[in-house]
């Protein structure tokens, strides 16, 4: 069987689509590749490496949750405590910070906020450090990024 290589993009059906465009581009600083005018938008963070990862458009009905969450990325601890201080500047709700332990990856520093439209969106970091006993466990994103990865290894 062949094998799946990674998640390509998401759809999402939105009520204000210029709204949500906005936010993604402004808070998450994804760009725009192309769109049908009015009906949907092509983001992706980087156009030199994917067309789209999201597509944004027109049809949401009411305030049906389609998704658990949307997992984006980033690099370092430091990046997502960066993202965190924006999230608040802006006024961007967040939901809760945590650590998931992955078995062979390392753990997360991991943020949940909400777009919008309520959609639950999470930006991430992988940490490489962990003590012997792995599970989830909260995080305090106020803290300084020594603490936070010593929170999201399990070694403070």
């Amino acid at each position: 069987m062949p094998k799946i290589k990674g998640i390509s993009h998401v759809v999402l059906y939105v009520n204000d689509l210029d709204k949500m465009v906005a936010f993604y581009r402004d808070v998450l600083g994804l760009v725009t590749t192309h769109e049908r005018p009015g009906q949907m938008v092509f983001m992706t963070p980087d156009p030199a490496i994917d067309d789209h990862q999201l597509a944004l458009a027109k049809g949401r009905e009411g305030k049906a949750k389609l998704i658990g969450h949307i997992a984006w990325r980033v690099e370092t601890p430091a990046d997502v405590k960066a993202f965190y201080e924006a999230f608040k500047a802006r006024g961007v709700p967040v939901d809760h910070c945590v650590s998931h332990a992955y078995v062979d990856l390392g753990n997360t520093v991991s943020c949940y906020f909400l777009d919008p439209e309520d959609n639950r969106l999470e930006i991430y970091a992988l940490v490489k450090e962990r003590g012997a006993a792995r599970g989830n466990r909260p995080i305090d994103l106020e803290k300084t990024v020594a603490e936070i990865i010593a929170q999201a290894s399990g070694l403070s």
